[in-house]
């Protein structure tokens, strides 16, 4: 997987997963199911995000991507925290 099809992947889980953090927030206001359950579902995509990362960094590390983006962190990032203008990858 590339660089970029990872973050736009990253991308995707973390809007789904803030999704079913909203309808959390929601569920305890008395609206759908149950708080848990919205939680389980967010906790559910943060696993995924983390095998993905981890399927992705054992990409990095055998070489199938350039050593350029063998930058990533212990850490799967969020494209929020990133400063796209001052980085010049992107």
């Amino acid at each position: 997987m590339s660089r970029d099809q990872f973050e736009d992947l990253n991308n995707a889980l973390e809007d789904h997963r803030d999704g079913f953090k909203r309808m959390a927030e929601k569920a305890t206001n008395g609206f759908g199911l149950e708080p848990e359950y919205w939680a389980g579902r967010a906790k559910a995509v943060d696993g995924l995000r983390e095998t993905i990362y981890e399927h992705s960094a054992e990409e990095l590390e055998q070489g199938e991507s350039s050593t350029e983006e063998s930058h990533a962190g212990t850490e799967v990032e969020s494209a929020q925290d990133r400063d796209f203008e001052s980085d010049s990858r992107y």
